[in-house]
């Protein structure tokens, strides 16, 4: 009986390390990120303001490709909307295409809308994010 309760007791502390080990991530820790279940309403609002700005580039390179037979670089797109405040802007744009996301650096889990050639918005976190910034 009691080699019995032993090896209940050695597997499962077993089974609560690898819990622990998986569910606090491979650095120690899961960082609170800012845009899960539990966003708060600033995020919220930074998080709209993003799409926002994702939506107008979409816009404006639809306009100038019609207008102009290529993709525009930032500077080519007119009057956009402001990038939210820790959020940065990233486009890569060629006479055949464009690339772009709009990413939440105050984000731990590194947030971000992204977008490009066919208008459709995509918006994630990554998948292992990193304890420190690069």
């Amino acid at each position: 009986m009691v080699k019995r309760t032993f090896v209940c007791m050695l597997l499962l502390g077993i089974a609560s390390v690898g819990w622990a080990a998986t569910s606090l991530g491979q650095f120690g820790y899961v960082p609170r990120c800012r845009h899960d279940q539990n966003t708060a309403q600033e995020d919220r609002d930074r998080r709209a303001q993003a799409l926002t700005v994702a939506k107008a580039i979409n816009a404006a390179q639809a306009a100038a490709v019609q207008e102009t037979q290529q993709y525009q670089p930032l500077a080519g797109l007119g009057n956009l909307p402001p990038v939210p405040g820790g959020f940065e802007l990233h486009l890569y744009a060629d006479r055949s295409g464009y690339l772009f996301a709009v990413k939440d650096t105050l984000d731990p889990c590194r947030f971000a809308v992204f977008s490009g050639v066919g208008g459709l918005l995509y918006e994630q976190s990554a998948l292992d994010a990193p304890v420190i910034a690069q």
